[in-house]
């Protein structure tokens, strides 16, 4: 009976999670298992060249957080202008949409800790922070 429960507070929970995306940034968001404590964040949200941003939820020691995986990093790499330090420098550009929207750099992943149960501004945070970081540098 236990894990009956169990298996519905997650359940829940995840449900709650959901809608507070759909709620922050878009009614088209759902969430996918990737194994335990782990979610695949699919939205209609896309970089300039048509790629859909690679989002994971994932929790880590009883905190949730968002993370890009390096996804974004990897994306900038593909922009010749993105480059040129005459265009766009790019550690500023990132630093500064990290900054603005409260996203941490961890070894080249994009980290958004999900704070007082706060998950759709979370999300919002770390799409923005792509978006900015992408398209400052003309992308």
């Amino acid at each position: 009976m236990k894990q009956r429960t169990d298996l519905f507070q997650k359940a829940m929970t995840l449900e709650t999670i959901e809608r507070a995306f759909q709620k922050k940034v878009s009614l088209k968001i759902r969430l996918k298992s990737e194994g335990v404590d782990r979610y695949r964040v699919f939205t209609p949200i896309l970089f300039e060249d048509g790629d859909h941003l690679a989002i994971i939820l994932q929790r880590e020691n009883d905190s949730w957080f968002l993370s890009d995986e390096g996804h974004t990093y990897m994306h900038l790499s593909y922009d010749p202008d993105e480059m040129d330090p005459q265009r766009c420098n790019r550690q500023e550009t990132v630093s500064n949409a990290l900054s603005v929207f409260q996203v941490e750099d961890r070894n080249g992943e994009f980290i958004r800790t999900v704070r007082d149960n706060q998950f759709g501004d979370a999300l919002f945070s770390l799409c923005a922070a792509f978006w900015k970081a992408q398209s400052a540098c003309g992308g």
